[in-house]
């Protein structure tokens, strides 16, 4: 039945032309900064190279160089020190070892594991009781004129590794019709979009693989994963502080440079960034010719050098990660790449499939926080 009167909106209603903005929006993030966002110094987040094997591996190796601590407190007048564990082979017959003041003079290895018999007060300096986690530090030998050499040593290297971990196959599959149908937002096909959405999503797991993989060498019925940075951390690995400080940054990268790194990297989440772009409120810039006032950190400097501060969404709050650019390395042994795979029924099928891992060399040159709120 016709409606009399002015027509509006409402009594006509049947074959309206939708208002539908011709655009997808994304409401999922989509960021991967490991795997190509720019540091503060110009060079990717982390460097890349090739993997052979389904096992990858490097190895770590240490100089034998005479610093250590003190694994137990020394009387003054005591002739056997105890060095940190592994570290007593650092030093050989002859050898002075300045401590607190005191030169003492290596004579030869204790019976029990890094154990040194030692002469007190040598050249005259002063006997004292020394604490434990004194340091010790070499200061060249005393052997005399004419001496044969002490006994050869040798520190044998460390062998790591990590395994592949294949991400995917992931099938994407429209039916014909579906392909035909006309609709709002796509530039392509909607096989096109499927395909460009779960790609994004595989590298968002490799990201996050990246950070928090546990290596495992798979069985016939369990597949292989790759370990994350977090997964090799463990000298340095801070479990107590909650809120992230100077002094606390500070002494994780002192850390590393006494243990012979530089790093150059830290890799926090959302909260974090805000804490450390907050650190010294007090210089909040403000620009009086554009009118901005705040402060973005994107890179920290210190005595031990400059760090890039890495914003990556996938990093939990508890969590931050100070590493060098070239320790870590994302190695792959198959590009994450689509192929199509054979047309069976009246649809388009095809499958995303990749195989990564990383290699993170020298463990002590990096550092971790895991309780930050």
């Amino acid at each position: 039945m016709a409606n009399p009167g002015t027509q509006q909106s409402y009594d006509l209603k049947v074959g309206i032309k939708l208002d539908v903005e011709d655009v997808i929006w994304l409401i999922s993030p989509f960021d991967v900064p490991l795997q190509g966002a720019m540091g503060a110094d110009n060079r990717t987040s982390l460097s890349e190279g090739p993997a052979f094997e389904t096992k990858v591996e490097w190895l770590d190796e240490s100089l034998l160089t005479p610093k250590t601590t003190l694994a137990a407190s020394v009387a003054s007048t005591a002739t056997v020190i105890y060095c940190a564990t592994g570290t007593g082979i650092y030093f050989q017959t002859g050898d002075l070892i300045y401590v607190d003041g005191e030169t003492i003079n290596v004579t030869g290895y204790g019976y029990t594991a890094d154990s040194l018999v030692v002469t007190r007060g040598f050249g005259s300096s002063s006997s004292v009781a020394f604490a434990t986690g004194d340091y010790l530090l070499g200061v060249g030998s005393a052997l005399a004129e004419g001496s044969d050499p002490p006994a050869a040593r040798a520190q044998d290297r460390v062998d790591r590794y990590n395994y592949t971990q294949i991400f995917g196959p992931i099938a994407i599959t429209v039916s014909g019709t579906e392909q035909a149908v006309v609709k709002f937002g796509l530039t392509g096909t909607e096989f096109d979009h499927q395909i460009a959405n779960r790609m994004k999503e595989s590298f968002i797991s490799i990201e996050q693989a990246l950070i928090y993989g546990v290596p495992y060498v798979g069985t016939a019925t369990v597949g292989r994963s790759m370990g994350g940075m977090l997964n090799y951390i463990s000298t340095n690995l801070d479990t107590t502080t909650t809120t992230m400080s100077d002094s606390a940054l500070l002494t994780q990268m002192q850390a590393c440079f006494d243990a012979g790194g530089y790093p150059d990297r830290l890799l926090v989440g959302s909260k974090q960034k805000r804490v450390i772009s907050g650190l010294d409120s007090t210089n909040i810039r403000y620009d009086q010719t554009t009118n901005v006032r705040g402060q973005v950190v994107d890179f920290y400097d210190s005595d031990y050098g400059r760090v890039s501060v890495i914003l990556d969404r996938w990093v939990k709050t508890n969590n931050a990660i100070l590493f060098e650019r070239d320790q870590a390395q994302i190695c792959t042994l198959r590009p994450l790449q689509f192929e199509m795979l054979a047309k069976t029924g009246d649809s388009e099928k095809g499958q995303i499939v990749g195989e990564k891992t990383m290699r993170f060399r020298m463990q002590t040159h990096a550092a971790a926080f895991n309780a930050l709120t």
